[in-house]
């Protein structure tokens, strides 16, 4: 999921882009959501220091699915670092003051600010503050899971998530100048520039050097449909349902080689979309979007502070 918006003191602010992705399934269906809307933000009480307890999690549809607390009781949400905020599932109920009506890739989307009283993940907590809230009961139905909502950079920047896909587990890490995962240093140290609050890299297709978000709650890759000199076509297509509720078949391509800072990546498979509402006036294009699946091998520790994602 993927959210342009700037943080302001209980005021409506800039508008948001929101990108929802889960995996491919046997079918070829899938669920995806570009949402803009306002919203408001406003913390009350400041996010508790960064701890290191241990959060486990379900790799299910190729997004994080791991257990928080809302307002004192247990939910399950997705780990998402292309949110800025938290977005909770109304499931159709009253929960806030309407906010401003939200425009996703199939039609209107209706949205709350809802006020919590306090998020706890991973040893870590929020206290009072606005949030965003839309019925997600449809991506429920889709996917099989619960999703009470979406996690991301408020609760992740103060320092590094460290994700080891492979153990199933992540924790909220205080930021440092010499990492290390079990006493190894890590492998590979790539370095990431900020598009608002998403982590944005920069990788080599051909003689091409194009810029790819880094969003664990994208279950699959995106890339921009315009870029079709750089992807061919795989004769299939991905069934994609909006946050709105409506479905359109999107192309499957592969990229044939991507180098990341020396590395060879071999073919790698992307959606195809419009990827316009990513897209910041003033800031450099963002090429598409990594999902966890293209870091799904790796224990992958993204330092928000350093601006380094570390990989081991």
């Amino acid at each position: 999921m993927y959210v342009m918006l700037k943080f302001c003191f209980f005021k409506l602010v800039n508008v948001a882009v929101l990108v929802l992705l889960f995996s491919v399934v046997a079918r070829s269906q899938d669920a995806v959501s570009f949402l803009k809307a306002e919203t408001v933000e406003g913390p009350v009480g400041e996010a508790s220091a960064v701890a290191s307890n241990e959060q486990a999690f379900d790799f299910t549809r190729n997004l994080i699915f791991f257990d928080a607390r809302i307002n004192g009781h247990e939910g399950k949400f997705i780990l998402d670092t292309g949110a800025p905020t938290l977005l909770l599932n109304s499931r159709g109920k009253s929960v806030g003051h309407p906010a401003p009506t939200g425009l996703a890739s199939g039609g209107v989307v209706s949205l709350a600010n809802q006020r919590i009283e306090s998020f706890e993940m991973g040893g870590k907590t929020l206290g009072k503050r606005w949030v965003l809230a839309t019925d997600l009961r449809s991506m429920e139905e889709r996917i099989g899971q619960t999703i009470d909502g979406f996690v991301g950079y408020e609760m992740l920047h103060s320092g590094e998530v460290r994700i080891n896909f492979p153990g199933r587990n992540f924790r909220l890490l205080r930021s440092s100048r010499q990492p290390t995962h079990e006493g190894r240093r890590p492998a590979q140290v790539l370095k990431f520039e900020y598009i608002d609050h998403l982590p944005v890299i920069t990788l080599r297709v051909g003689k091409k050097k194009l810029r790819f978000a880094i969003d664990t709650g994208a279950g699959a890759n995106l890339i921009d449909e315009r870029l079709r000199s750089i992807f061919t076509e795989s004769g299939t297509e991905m069934n994609i349902q909006g946050l709105d509720g409506g479905n359109q078949d999107h192309k499957l391509v592969r990229i044939p080689a991507l180098s990341l800072e020396g590395d060879e990546y071999s073919e790698t498979s992307f959606v195809a979309m419009d990827l316009s509402h990513l897209q910041s006036p003033g800031e450099p294009q963002i090429a598409g979007i990594l999902g966890s699946v293209f870091w799904a091998d790796h224990i992958v520790g993204i330092d928000y502070l350093k601006r380094k994602i570390n990989l081991w």
